[in-house]
């Protein structure tokens, strides 16, 4: 993007000025750069161009160096290790039978729970027992509602569930307010629905549907005529759907992005993307959106006024597109960083060559179908020349940064040969796929801080992997004029190992295993997915087992309100700060209840003097197992402690200050 452009300039910019180019990869040895001379020519005209068999657009061959030299059939020649720690995983709940494809874990605001998305239309919340293991009980059934699925396998069904941040304030819009993203079958009669862009309706293939639900707090029961559709989505192809919704969980009232819900979407396409969806503006394929969901008179939803291309006076523009160019973008998160902003990574599922973990920027084009990772994408079919691993993708042309193509390239990737460099070129697909998770920084293991972690949720491997966040928000993802592709850098991943306490105790050694798929023993797909806690804990599961594992050295010391691994007099000085504080993931909300209070407080005298040692407390373990524990300290030493806080802080207060300022026991 051009230094002070803004995004609807830039967009207008791209389609209508009156030399369009485009890279058009032909093989590893070229590109053809292609030119349509015509002011009018809109990108869906450009790409019908693209299609065309005849080369009488063929204005220049480029030629260009392929990528430097590779061990045989590894693209990146990347030589991912393991890291030298493991991720230490338990069983945490065993879903019911038929409930086995886990699609989704969240969080709502005023719950300490964990919510479990299955495809086959059941919601449930997950209640700990005391001895650390989880029991589900439906919260939300769809079957008793009369709203209908196509299917609940592969990537049909129920996908994902987001509560609206006022979800638990009475007197608010929001109250009660959930939304749901799904497949329904697509009517013969579909007068009274709104689709929601330009799209075609493939024969036989589904809708993508986001539909918000209202919960009856007196009750206790979802309102099963609450239902209420916000849009579809037309699908050329039954393929890479509606994926998932959340909410900025980190925004506060008052915050621009408070209330606002994001939601993405696949391609719809056959692999190689030949109509080139995600790159046009007037449909939701390939996109990530953004909407207030609330109803607004006739308006199923409004459009936020700092959406980025909400001010362009095109008509064919969707102005609910947040950042577009995406294939499969399944799985994203919402991380701070140091300073306070909160980053977007989306994990987009590649075609043959690369998974790509994306840093999402408002208006951004992320290139595919043209671009797949730091690649020139050639989009050629399946089992056909210059297809499939390694002879599907070209480099980036030596002067990409002078095109004007403004595109936005991952902050970490990985290839898809297997661990054994066997994948043959031309393999249409060697089962990969990347389940992104989060950046775990909660105070818990020290090696896992600052680190995303996600893996290879098909067949090939069950691989899992971390990522330094600020090595991601450090990356070089963009070409100003005058860059050369090479400048172009990716956070370095590493494997992690995981660890499974089999038998829910400590005492005994784990079992290490080098993927997910050994854990799960599995050896077909793994499907797992990633979830975080009210805690900022990790829990991972898989569909192919219907088994939710809890991280357990993703679990922060509860009480431990400065992140320092002990619970000590400090720690009380935070919560003291923070009383009255409202919110998600507070530094003193000891419960998770999503307000600081006194509640919180004797969290923390309960848990005074812990240490952690390596798997946190109160969450997947019993403080028995896993903390070095000491007697509950008594009023006087609770003063002592504190009173050496404030001074240390700088704070000088008389004992009789300090007694004031403690509840009463």
């Amino acid at each position: 993007m051009s230094r002070g452009e803004s995004s609807g300039q830039r967009l207008a910019r791209v389609e209508s000025t009156t030399t369009l180019s485009v890279v058009w990869s032909i093989g590893r040895g070229g590109m053809v750069r292609i030119k349509v001379k015509n002011a009018a020519t809109t990108v869906t005209n450009l790409y019908a161009h693209i299609r065309l068999t005849t080369l009488s657009m063929l204005v220049a061959i480029v030629v260009f160096a392929s990528p430097p030299s590779a061990r045989a059939i590894d693209l990146l020649n990347d030589n991912i290790t393991f890291s030298p720690f493991n991720l230490e995983v338990r069983k945490y709940v065993n879903m019911p039978a038929g409930s086995n494809n886990i699609i989704s874990m969240t969080t709502r605001s005023g719950d300490s729970r964990l919510y479990v998305t299955t495809q086959e239309g059941k919601i449930y919340v997950i209640n700990q027992r005391a001895n650390g293991v989880g029991l589900s009980t439906v919260w939300f059934d769809m079957a008793t509602t009369g709203v209908s699925l196509d299917g609940f396998s592969g990537q049909l069904g129920l996908q994902s569930t987001a509560f609206h941040p006022d979800f638990d304030k009475p007197e608010t819009p929001g109250y009660g307010k959930f939304y749901t993203t799904m497949m329904r079958s697509h009517p013969d009669d579909t007068s009274n629905l709104f689709y929601l862009g330009d799209t075609p309706h493939g024969t036989g293939a589904p809708d993508s549907v986001l539909t918000e639900w209202t919960f009856n707090h007196d009750t206790g029961q979802v309102d099963p005529n609450s239902y209420r559709e916000l849009y579809r989505v037309n699908l050329p192809v039954s393929d890479h759907q509606i994926k998932q919704a959340r909410f900025n969980p980190y925004a506060k009232p008052g915050d621009d992005d408070y209330g606002l819900l994001y939601v993405t979407h696949g391609d719809s396409n056959v692999q190689h993307s030949p109509d080139a969806y995600p790159q046009r503006p007037g449909n939701a394929l390939g996109k990530m959106l953004r909407i207030d969901p609330l109803q607004a008179g006739t308006d199923p939803y409004t459009i936020p006024a700092t959406n980025p291309f909400v001010d362009t006076p095109r008509p064919d523009v969707l102005k609910e597109i947040y950042a577009f160019g995406f294939r499969n973008p399944h799985n994203f998160s919402f991380n701070p960083d140091d300073q306070g902003n909160v980053r977007i990574l989306v994990g987009d599922i590649g075609r043959a060559n690369i998974e790509e973990v994306n840093l999402v920027v408002p208006g951004g084009n992320y290139g595919w179908p043209l671009r797949e990772g730091t690649f020139v994408s050639s989009q050629n079919p399946d089992n056909t020349p210059n297809s499939g691993y390694y002879d599907g993708v070209s480099a980036i042309p030596a002067n990409e940064a002078n095109l004007n193509l403004d595109y936005i390239y991952p902050v970490a990737q990985f290839d898809h040969n297997n661990n054994t460099d066997s994948t043959p070129i031309n393999t249409p697909y060697a089962g990969m796929a990347i389940s992104s998770g989060f950046v775990i920084q909660n105070g818990s293991d020290p090696n896992l801080d600052g680190q995303l972690i996600f893996a290879n949720l098909a067949f090939s491997d069950g691989n899992v992997y971390q990522a330094s966040f600020d090595e991601m928000l450090g990356a070089k993802i963009s070409l100003e004029p005058g860059d050369l592709p090479s400048s172009l850098s990716q956070a370095e991943l590493h494997r992690l190992r995981l660890a499974l306490d089999h038998d829910n105790n400590p005492d005994t050694a784990p079992q290490i295993h080098d993927d997910f798929m050994s854990l799960i023993n599995n050896f077909g797909r793994t499907d797992t997915r990633f979830g975080e806690g009210v805690f900022g804990e990790m829990y991972i599961s898989s569909k192919t087992n219907g088994v939710i594992y809890l991280v357990t050295n993703s679990v922060p010391l509860l009480g431990d309100y400065n992140k320092n691994h002990v619970v000590d007099a400090a720690d009380y000085v935070v919560w003291r700060n923070s009383l009255g504080e409202t919110g998600y993931h507070l530094a003193a909300d000891g419960n998770g209840n999503g307000v600081v209070d006194g509640a919180d407080y004797e969290v923390w005298k309960t848990n005074f003097g812990e240490v952690w040692t390596g798997s946190g407390s109160g969450l997947g373990a019993s403080n028995d197992n896993y903390l070095q524990t000491v007697p509950e300290p008594t009023l006087l030493a609770l003063i002592c402690g504190v009173s050496l806080a404030l001074v240390a802080s700088g704070r000088q207060f008389c004992r009789q200050s300090i007694v004031a300022r403690l509840p009463s026991r």
